[in-house]
């Protein structure tokens, strides 16, 4: 056996024996029981089953119904594609996201369609919407208006653990997962990658987020601000000083697995999350992502790679956008594929 085997082996291993001691595991035991209440047809686009979940269990910020869809591919295939939909953030004193599901909500990723006429393989494909306003991982009931009565709730954690669950159930062997997300998405593809390590501990994973890098305000009201919002003190990785702060530095102890890779798309002055949620200057957000990301890119250079480009934009414009003459989507498919041309791209 060979020392390079012997290391890899071992890597796994470590990395395996990490996850089994994870917090995550009692997640699956609190909301693990919470499954669909009924499923119908979706009248909006054909072969995509609703799964729809009771309002006791899973609900939208203002109480509303919830569901995920599920279309499954033309043929047996190990291929999977979880999307997840953006749609902004609620706290009190600030009202800023969606708040309803609708069966158009299928459609939030132009991945779902576009990888069909750009791989040759067949994906099985599921769509998780917004409607939480925590980023997919909130775990609480707020009096908005304070008048001593409950009117928002941050169900974002029993709509990710309920979600994954029946993802597994429903396709229990599978060898690749491609799981994006943009905006809020792209902050909720950081839980929802730690769930589904849990659920799938041996399958590769290919994570792209595009605009939601996991920034937040770097000071410590904002941050206790945001944990008394939505509870999720409860999920902040151990021993990470950190992660304390800073959602992006969570994708790092996931990042010790080698079958994880993560692309992050972003421009370097995104409006949307750094000035609208974050109330920053242009330049000090372009500071933040690149500081934090060069972080994650210096520890991990061949599984954590950046498609940054100049600009305030938010979410990709134009998927056939070139910098140093790679277009956005080669880029893409090269990170799918594992092939050499995956670079770190910065404009």
């Amino acid at each position: 056996m060979s020392v390079k085997y012997q290391t890899t082996s071992l890597i796994i291993m470590l990395g395996l024996l990490l996850f089994s001691c994870s917090p995550n595991k009692s997640l699956f035991k609190r909301y693990g029981e919470i499954t669909p209440v009924s499923t119908k047809e979706n009248a909006k686009f054909a072969s995509w089953q609703n799964f729809y979940f009771s309002p006791e269990d899973c609900k939208c910020v203002n109480g509303g119904a919830y569901f995920i869809a599920i279309k499954d591919a033309p043929s047996q295939t190990g291929n999977l594609m979880i999307s997840l939909q953006g749609g902004g953030a609620c706290w009190p004193g600030l009202l800023r996201c969606k708040q309803t599901t609708i069966e158009n909500d299928v459609r939030i990723s132009n991945f779902t369609s576009q990888l069909d006429e750009r791989l040759a393989e067949d994906w099985n494909k599921v769509v998780i919407p917004y409607c939480d306003g925590s980023i997919y991982m909130g775990d609480s009931e707020k009096d908005y208006d304070s008048d001593y009565e409950i009117d928002h709730w941050h169900n974002g954690l029993k709509i990710s653990v309920a979600a994954i669950k029946l993802v597994k159930e429903k396709y229990p062997n599978i060898s690749i997962i491609f799981l994006t997300g943009c905006s809020a998405g792209g902050y909720g593809t950081i839980i929802q990658l730690r769930l589904i390590r849990e659920l799938y501990p041996k399958t590769s994973i290919f994570v792209l987020n595009e605009s939601g890098p996991g920034l937040l305000r770097p000071d410590q009201k904002f941050w206790e601000m945001i944990v008394k919002s939505w509870n999720f003190n409860q999920l902040v990785p151990k021993n990470c000083e950190k992660c304390k702060g800073q959602l992006i530095y969570w994708y790092q102890d996931m990042l010790k697995d080698p079958k994880i890779k993560i692309g992050l798309y972003s421009a370097y002055m995104d409006e949307v999350i750094g000035q609208k949620f974050l109330n920053l200057e242009p330049e000090g957000y372009k500071s933040l992502l690149l500081s934090t990301s060069d972080d994650l890119n210096s520890k991990y250079p061949n599984q954590f790679k950046r498609f940054f480009i100049n600009g305030n934009s938010h979410c990709v414009k134009d998927r056939d956008y070139q910098v140093n003459g790679i277009k956005y989507w080669d880029w893409v498919l090269a990170f799918i594929n594992e092939q050499e041309n995956w670079k770190d791209i910065l404009e």
